[in-house]
């Protein structure tokens, strides 16, 4: 039976793992669709959880709790209300069903005759069967040559339009818009996630990493493309950065993190490590261990020489190029920006030239260019000119159009030339895309393909008022407390995050990628209350209870919101600019002389900011001046999150994940919260304090008395803890984080 059929109006294609409605077309992991196929199959009938995880998991032993989550996504992928269960029906103790009529597709290329060309293309191109209505017989021929000829005279109509209203001053296409993608293939797919992939110099193999279900350590694996093996090349989990080859083929190089041991001034230290590729392919290895950074970080290594490896390495705030030299295991600098900060680099060994993007001190991005030796050849600014954010990150390779690099912004790819032009690639995908790597023949490239989905989740502060006074346990026994409780907010199948609830109303603000862009949303709550599944949840395309508060431009990226007092305005930070949003549409943008990297407090009434701006290269938390762009340092710790007590007091988390207070003379570290910081966020609320650890579990720290409360376990798949109020918390909840491992030919 063919694997492509219709649910109501949701086409399902399980060869390409997608369901596509209204021409909106979804991509999901491939178990969660084989679970869809077997039901369907099983139409009306009740199948159990038993038989499903057997015919779908086959000789692989996994939990409940897995076919729940495909159960979920599915459910999601089809509007299906969890509770109202219209299409998936779950069976108490017994099983699910799908209660949907099913059309096969190759039922419905029955109705038109075996040698009609329609049979040789994709029916569901042509006709969308309607919601919940009986699917009619296809198209005749006279009705489709008709449809096609309409079709054809309005897209005509479109193009002459456009030309006669596009502005005259649109800059003619540049040389590097000659790189066109003629074709897209999925070298992994799996339910896991891939990532940090490249190829080796002969380009006969790519290795990536591999991430089981929910894990944040991988795995290193590699495939021959000819023939489709994989081999697992790593022995242990790890938790590993980009991936690189040396000349020969013969070593593999990469970045591992682990947990510090004293005297390390960091949480985590970076190891430099080498695979036998050849020992690999035959069984998987521990890595060898070249050298271990305990008070520095690094990253992205790649192979020079024959000996040499050049590195990025942070130091005191600002990134550096290295060379490490494996054979004198001895490090050199190659180059770095005073008052500045290199942003990403690659190195061309057909060229013999590196290229890098770098920030100088006025926070200007540049595109640069160096002799193998470290000699500055050429640096030019950034012309952004509107295309991308003016402080967006960029972060290129080199690729076949000569004077070109290619990067990509997450949404679109572009190229960057040596003296600073941006230029748009034409890219026919949907899902986000990483920036590519090109094959040695440089007619195909590598890129990861992903596709994020995250939830906001209400969690009732309620459920907490028994909670237990063990600031210690956590390290013996971290699994002792009980599942917190949560009711859903906002879902779409894209990602929703950092929500805040509006002070004095019935409104939370969020960001949202629902429509494929990123933008600040509100969702009305009811009054004083936390939510409940009667209310929730709300998608963004329902109007009665959503608004879009913004219309930013494609490739930006929201990074936090913040409320006014009043509760009538909010301030974003959009891609390290600041803009403020009023609710009766009005917006003014904040001009400052700094990227702003993290924005964590807002002073309405004083028109001042807590945030991280990069001055100097260096990521440094400071008081801002939305008036003037002033500022005032507040610390010169690594901050990577801050908040302010109703008192003034600032609190904030360093790079080891340690909680400090400002003092009346020096800030002081919360001892109390030695163990309780983790890489997840903070609030504040009341001079209360609630954070996650680095077990998941969810606490809360009284500044009045100095004692800690554990509350609860929250599931491994929290991202972040964005806001309470007096009833609830609000939480985001990873669904799904899909990355698969593409390879995209052009000509």
């Amino acid at each position: 039976m063919t694997k492509q059929y219709w649910i109501g109006g949701f086409f399902v294609d399980e060869a390409r793992n997608q369901i596509t409605h209204n021409a909106h077309t979804q991509t999901l992991p491939p178990k969660a669709l084989t679970v869809l196929t077997y039901l369907a199959k099983r139409q009306g009938e009740v199948v159990s959880q038993e038989e499903l995880l057997n015919q779908v998991w086959k000789d692989t032993v996994v939990s409940p709790n897995t076919l729940q989550r495909c159960i979920a996504q599915l459910r999601k992928a089809l509007g299906d209300d969890g509770k109202a269960q219209g299409l998936i029906k779950t069976h108490a103790k017994k099983g699910y069903s799908l209660e949907a009529a099913i059309l096969w597709e190759d039922q419905q290329k029955g109705n038109v005759g075996d040698n009609d060309a329609l049979d040789k293309s994709p029916t569901h191109l042509y006709a969308m069967p309607e919601d919940n209505k009986t699917i009619k017989a296809g198209f005749n021929k006279k009705q489709i040559f008709t449809l096609s000829l309409f079709i054809a005279l309005v897209i005509t109509l479109l193009i002459s339009i456009t030309r006669m209203l596009w502005p005259s001053s649109v800059p003619t296409p540049s040389p590097a818009n000659a790189m066109r993608i003629i074709d897209i293939r999925l070298l992994t797919s799996t339910d896991n996630r891939e990532l940090a992939s490249t190829y080796s110099p002969d380009g006969k193999f790519i290795v990536f990493q591999r991430f089981p279900e929910v894990m944040c350590k991988s795995h290193l694996w590699a495939k021959n493309i000819e023939t489709q093996q994989e081999y697992q090349l790593t022995r242990e989990l790890g938790t590993y950065g980009n991936l690189a080859f040396s000349e020969d083929g013969a070593s593999l190089t990469v970045v591992k993190q682990n947990n510090c041991s004293a005297p390390a001034q960091q949480k985590k230290c970076f190891l430099l490590q080498q695979v036998d590729f050849e020992q690999a392919l035959l069984s998987p290895q521990t890595p060898t261990t070249l050298m271990e950074c305990k008070h520095t970080e690094i990253k992205s290594p790649t192979w020079m020489s024959a000996n040499d490896i050049a590195l990025l390495q942070k130091d005191q705030g600002r990134w550096k190029l290295i060379r490490y030299s494996v054979s004198a295991d001895k490090s050199t600098l190659l180059y770095e920006v005073n008052n500045g900060s290199v942003v990403s680099y690659d190195f061309s060994k057909s060229h013999n030239l590196i290229a890098l993007t770098a920030v100088h001190e006025s926070g200007v991005l540049h595109v640069e260019k160096l002799a193998p030796e470290g000699t500055l050849l050429s640096s030019n600014p950034i012309n952004f000119n509107g295309v991308i954010p003016q402080y967006g990150a960029i972060y290129p390779n080199f690729s076949p159009i000569d004077g070109h690099l290619i990067f990509s912004t997450g949404k679109q790819l572009f190229t960057v030339s040596f003296d600073g032009d941006i230029s748009p690639i034409s890219m026919p995908l949907t899902d986000a895309i990483g920036t590519p790597l090109f094959h040695p023949n440089g007619k195909k490239m590598l890129a990861i393909k992903g596709h994020y989905d995250s939830d906001i989740v209400s969690v009732p502060l309620s459920q907490f008022s028994h909670s237990a006074h063990v600031p210690q346990i956590v390290a013996q026994q971290p699994d002792v407390l009980p599942p917190v409780n949560y009711e859903t907010v906002v879902r779409s199948m894209q990602e929703e995050n950092r929500a805040k609830y509006q002070p004095d109303g019935n409104l939370i603000a969020y960001f949202s990628e629902g429509d494929g862009t990123s933008q600040v949303w509100t969702t009305t709550i009811p009054q004083g209350a936390a939510g409940s599944q009667n209310d929730f949840p709300h998608s963004a395309a329902d109007s009665n209870y959503t608004k879009q508060r913004s219309q930013f431009p494609t490739n930006t990226y929201v990074r936090n919101i913040l409320w006014a007092a009043d509760g009538q305005s909010l301030l974003v930070n959009a891609s390290s600019q600041l803009t403020r949003l009023y609710l009766n549409s009005e917006e003014e943008a904040i001009s400052l002389n700094y990227p702003v990297r993290s924005l964590f407090h807002w002073d309405s009434q004083n028109k001042t900011a807590v945030a991280n701006i990069l001055y100097k290269g260096v990521n440094t938390l400071v008081e801002l001046n939305l008036t003037n762009s002033e500022f005032r340092v507040l610390t010169h710790h690594d901050v990577t999150w801050a908040a302010k007590t109703v008192t003034g007091e600032l609190i904030y988390k360093d790079n080891a994940d340690k909680l400090w207070i400002s003092g009346a003379i020096e800030n002081e570290l919360i001892p109390k919260l030695t163990t309780q910081g983790s890489h997840q966020n903070f609030i504040v609320k009341n001079d209360v304090v609630y954070g996650i650890n680095d077990h998941y579990q969810l606490w809360k720290y009284m500044l009045e008395n100095g004692t800690v409360e554990l509350l609860g376990q929250l599931p491994e798949t929290v991202d972040y803890i964005t806001d309470v109020n007096d009833n609830a918390i609000l939480i985001t909840l990873r669904v799904a984080a899909r990355k698969d491992v593409v390879e995209l030919s052009i000509e």
